[in-house]
């Protein structure tokens, strides 16, 4: 090789390295502390219950740890972390100088620290106190001076200020302030949402919910109000916008699995209970032919549909009736072969299922044969193998599992169904409606499981709106404002109609069915299956964000999760800079970007100019998938995937002109661009589309 060539390659290799040096890997996850001594779990803390929903719109993820486990994390744990957070309720915790001395290294490696509530280290339990400079060190280095004088006397405060956007999110403060300590604001960049005060003594001003690009605090008493008799909860400040300037997020992408090419997903997964129950609907049948008669046949709309394999198979529970009629939902072209479990658990959790709570329940499942023992590879992959080799047509082999009961499973549970190719959901439970008027009903988008995570359902059941199937048996007709609501302002959810087969043994609860089918029907949506949801979730969890400047990020490893948020529409990318990105569609929540299927790595590079794609056609919106896009001398070409029938809009064409469309199910038709440059296509099914200028 000559000198000449192994200079360019030198000087290529070192363009090569400059270039990745200044791509800043985007640490997405979010290590959340709790205190099991407080009675408190990895699913019952102040976090899960109410932050962690926000997060994960936010575009973040997060791993949940009890701080009682000592030694806590170390620095290679520790790297793929951009906070921590920490969900204490008490103000003692074993070891509290340690703890304090790890969070402060934690703060000198970069690492932003959000206390919810209090710091939870002022003392061990046998009442030794920790060491005071560590505290203020914790707070010193979130930007703000704590000088203690804490005291709960009402009394004896007052509000000095209130931020006026982000607190009285969904209520107001209370009338007289609840807790004050002297914690004041030291640094510029640091602000704070609440000041409260000692009446008639100057110089007192503190601040009681503290935020900065470091990370912030929120005391008790300014977070939440929660009811002393129901223990509902209502938010006092605004979890979005504390977490976004906390973390420092601002101007930072989302990915959002809720959303497909700006459409919001939408699907439907029943679980198979009640699929050969009785029904008051028409006593010779029973509730699944009801369900497949006035719902499946009649609403044009994607059912991923399970059976529990218990009950169908004749060497179990079953019969062979059971078996035709499951043969004949599976075959229906509408719904999609899924399973509940082979014998229905209602506890997967070996110490739930041993514990004096639930010894007199369902032990094992309700559909097991005489002296089964749990056998959780039996539960997952036996059910699934079951209805593929005996229910299910060849085509429609079962791949999608929806864990019964509790929706509890393990983290090993998880890793069977995963490691044997078995999409999984369930949990979660999300109502947010008149009643329950919160985001604090609304859960977040999967259970953190160590190497496994456990997607959760967009809404609850109508067992859950009918008080345990106790009535009144129209209840479910409510999930429509649940719906509503994790909608918009913020999509923070897909739709999802998650019921079980007895849905079809009442009238009433029938009725309220086809009305909730009905009002699904009448959005603009992404029709897709369950199956499809769970995979854009997986994407969205194992995707990569690295950041080159404020205008450019690079997205990897997101698999089915296709759609980013840009919050706020001051920016939209520049598609001819931009690299496997379709097409945008700005909307009141911010600028939906579409990345291109089948790809692994896509590059979003953002412009202030709103003209800049104008004559460079691009994907608007679309209610299935595109893939193939191609631009042409004279419009675009792609393929598009949908259910049943779709639409789409492609912008970037010329104002007002005549175009041709071309696609497999029909003649050309001539349309005609409004005056944006933007072309409305209707009602197509899956084929290629073709898009020319006359």
């Amino acid at each position: 090789m000559s000198l000449v060539n192994r200079l360019i390659i030198a000087f290529l290799i070192v363009i090569l390295t400059l270039s990745c040096a200044y791509a800043e890997p985007v640490k997405r996850k979010v290590l959340v502390l709790y205190n099991g001594a407080e009675d408190r779990t990895a699913v019952g803390n102040s976090f899960i219950e109410g932050f962690a929903a926000p997060l994960n719109y936010l575009g973040f993820l997060y791993e949940v740890r009890d701080v009682a486990q000592r030694p806590l994390p170390s620095d290679k744990v520790m790297e793929e972390y951009r906070a921590v957070f920490t969900s204490f309720s008490e103000d003692s915790m074993d070891n509290p100088n340690e703890y304090l001395n790890w969070l402060i290294w934690q703060q000198k490696k970069g690492k932003k620290v959000i206390i919810a509530g209090t710091l939870g280290a002022f003392s061990d339990f046998d009442d030794v106190l920790a060491e005071p400079l560590l505290i203020k060190k914790v707070f010193s280095n979130l930007g703000f001076s704590y000088q203690g004088n804490a005291t709960n006397a009402d009394y004896r405060l007052k509000y000095d200020y209130i931020d006026p956007q982000n607190m009285n999110f969904e209520r107001k403060l209370p009338l007289f302030p609840e807790k004050y300590i002297q914690i004041v604001p030291k640094a510029e960049d640091v602000t704070s949402w609440v000041n409260v005060e000692l009446k008639g003594k100057s110089s007192t001003t503190a601040a009681a919910v503290g935020l900065g690009p470091r990370g912030g605090f929120a005391l008790n008493g300014y977070m939440r109000w929660q009811d002393p008799v129901d223990f509902k909860k209502q938010w006092y400040l605004n979890p979005f916008e504390f977490l976004r300037v906390n973390l420092d997020l601002k101007g930072m992408p989302a990915l959002t699995p809720t959303t497909l090419n700006g459409k919001r997903v939408a699907f439907a997964h029943i679980d198979g209970d009640g699929f050969v129950g009785y029904t008051e609907v028409d006593q010779n049948k029973v509730c699944g032919e009801i369900v497949m008669e006035r719902i499946f046949e009649r609403y044009d709309f994607p059912n991923s549909a399970s059976v529990i394999a218990g009950e169908i198979n004749p060497d179990v529970k079953g019969s062979l009736d059971n078996v035709e009629l499951a043969k004949t939902l599976f075959e229906m072209e509408n719904v999609e072969t899924s399973s509940h479990s082979y014998t229905h658990p209602y506890a997967w959790n070996a110490k739930t299922r041993e514990s004096k709570e639930y010894a007199e329940d369902f032990v094992v499942g309700q559909y097991e044969v005489s002296g089964y023992e749990f056998d959780a590879h039996y539960e997952i992959v036996g059910s699934c193998d079951y209805i593929s080799e005996n229910l299910a047509p060849v085509e429609k082999p079962c791949r999608v599992l929806f864990w019964s009961g509790m929706c509890e499973p393990t983290e090993e549970q998880v890793g069977i169904a995963e490691n044997a190719g078995i999409l999984n959901m369930n949990g979660g439970d999300t109502v947010f409606d008149a009643r329950r008027n919160s985001y604090f009903g609304v859960s977040p988008l999967y259970r953190a499981l160590g190497k496994y995570n456990q997607i959760y359902t967009g809404q609850a059941n109508e067992n859950i709106l009918t008080n345990l199937w106790s009535g009144p048996y129209f209840g479910f007709r409510n999930i429509v404002d649940t719906m509503k609501r994790t909608g918009s302002p913020r999509r923070i959810m897909p739709i999802d109609i998650y019921y079980h087969f007895y849905s079809g043994e009442k009238f009433s609860s029938l009725k309220a069915l086809e009305d909730v089918y009905e009002w699904v029907l009448t959005q603009d949506t992404a029709r897709v299956y369950a199956s499809a949801y769970i995979k854009m979730v997986n994407g969205c969890l194992a995707a990569r964000v690295e950041k080159i400047s404020s205008e450019r990020f690079v997205f990897s490893n997101y698999a089915d999760c296709l759609s980013v948020r840009l919050d706020g529409m001051d920016k939209v990318p520049n598609l001819k800079e931009c690299k496997n990105v379709l097409g945008y569609d700005i909307q009141p929540e911010g600028v939906f970007v579409h990345l291109r299927p089948g790809t692994q790595r896509a590059e979003i590079v953002l412009t202030s100019d709103n003209k800049v794609n104008d004559r460079f056609p691009y994907l608007k919106n679309g209610s299935g998938w595109v893939s193939d896009f191609e631009r042409t001398a004279k419009g675009v070409r792609f393929d598009f995937e949908c259910f049943s029938k779709g639409k789409f809009e492609v912008a970037g064409l010329i104002p007002n002109r005549k175009y041709k469309f071309l696609r497999k199910d029909g003649s050309p038709q001539e349309l005609i661009t409004d005056g944006e440059g933007v072309l409305s296509v209707q009602d197509v099914v899956s084929g290629p589309m073709e898009i020319d200028l006359i």
